[in-house]
């Protein structure tokens, strides 16, 4: 008999609040009202409240008791912990995938490289984003540690908005098409050396954005006169 998984109301509206902010639908910054959010989602105040607590351990919102909720600004220090934490993972990852994958694993790829491919042609970031968030999974479900995936996408919001917001600089999109197309190839034909390189080159990308970024958009960081693991200078604390 098959199992059923019974999805509770806190649950969902956690998901669809958290697919909300990791699209940018609701800004860094933006307030999150309590009792707006209850009757948009036709749900009483205690699921949503719950759900926000939850957001709140992602580093997603701000909480200020007596005053509001707010979607947490983009917190450059946890974007490097988090972006250090899936390169470290996703390098010793590849390193068992090169000689674990299949052929039916490069064609997935491929498949998802094609979808990315459309989304760029249809300005569709948040599906370009998707595309490129299973590309990279499939290296980690082809060594049998989904589970390790699961937790870097649960601890990786800060770096998955930047990252979605990068698709604006220019050449971003077709950049990450030809890097994932050279990762294939490198994979397929056992090239540690060359698949080592482009992993740092790819996962280190943003290195380069964040400047542009942060210049682009000042209103969704956390500002901080430090110099950061992005090497972005933040000034006017």
């Amino acid at each position: 008999m098959a199992t059923i998984v019974r999805v509770t109301a806190s649950e969902e509206i956690y998901q669809t609040l958290r697919a909300e902010i990791l699209s940018l639908r609701f800004k860094p910054g933006e307030e999150m009202n309590l009792q707006l959010l209850s009757s948009q989602l036709q749900v009483s105040r205690s699921p949503v409240r719950d759900a926000l607590m939850r957001l709140s351990s992602d580093n997603l919102v701000d909480i200020f008791p007596q005053k509001g909720t707010r979607v947490s600004l983009i917190n450059l220090r946890q974007v490097e912990e988090e972006r250090f934490l899936r390169k470290s993972l996703e390098e010793s990852a590849v390193k068992k995938f090169i000689y674990q994958a299949r052929e039916e694993h490069y064609e997935r790829m491929e498949r998802t490289i094609s979808e990315q491919a459309e989304s760029m042609k249809q300005n569709d970031f948040v599906s370009f984003l998707e595309a490129d968030d299973l590309f990279h999974s499939i290296i980690f479900e082809g060594i049998g540690m989904t589970r390790i995936w699961k937790i870097i996408k649960a601890q990786g919001g800060n770096h998955h908005r930047i990252r979605l917001l990068s698709f604006y600089e220019k050449n971003v999109l077709a950049n990450i098409i030809d890097q994932h197309k050279e990762m294939v190839e490198a994979l397929r034909y056992k090239q540690m050396d060359s698949i080592l390189r482009l992993e740092d080159k790819h996962l280190s990308k943003l290195l380069q954005e964040t400047e542009s970024m942060f210049q682009r958009y000042p209103g969704y960081f956390k500002q901080e006169s430090v110099q950061t693991g992005l090497q972005a200078r933040i000034v006017n604390l």
